[in-house]
């Protein structure tokens, strides 16, 4: 195994960087939750293009790690897709424990992270949902008792006589 510090730095520096992505991420989504709860709108939008900005950087960093990933398999002459991280904290163990070492907590943090928001944001879209549910109920509440039921037809289709109230011309003229 050649010289493999430099990807493995270079994949270590974006777990990292990544780890501090998804704990803004983790803060958003939490931010999110609260103004969904409050109804506050100016909260909810602020809180959506935070977590557009940061799913960008994530995506920007996992790009560079995937290229540090494809050093890495150039020098290991390994397909990048049996370079998982856990495969590579295995082959790293025997030259430089400390390096294994660091890979694997940052592997741990960065999947309780990940969980972390992944159950945060369902629990958001579970309250949207329900939300969503209760106006459109409210909705036809209100819609419901504002037409007024026409009582021309009834609910086999049978006309209804009209009724037998006021006339303007008597049966006797």
């Amino acid at each position: 195994m050649e010289n493999i510090n430099q990807p493995i730095s270079t994949i270590y520096a974006c777990l990292q960087r990544l780890i501090g992505l998804h704990r803004q991420l983790w803060e958003t989504v939490k931010m999110e939750h609260e103004s969904l709860v409050q109804a506050e709108l100016k909260g909810i939008q602020e809180a959506t293009s935070a977590k557009q900005a940061c799913l960008e950087m994530i995506r920007q960093t996992e790009s560079d790690r995937l290229k540090a990933l494809g050093e890495l398999a150039l020098l290991w002459k390994k397909p990048v897709k049996e370079l998982t991280l856990n495969q590579i904290i295995l082959l790293v163990q025997d030259q430089d424990m400390k390096s294994s070492e660091q890979l694997r907590s940052t592997l741990n943090a960065l999947t309780i992270l990940i969980k972390r928001v992944s159950e945060q944001n369902q629990a958001n879209q579970v309250l949207v949902e329900k939300s969503l549910e209760h106006v459109h109920e409210m909705k036809k509440n209100v819609l419901g008792e504002s037409v007024p039921k026409s009582n021309t037809y009834t609910a086999q289709g049978q006309r209804v006589n009209g009724s037998t109230g006021a006339r303007l011309i008597s049966k006797e003229a």
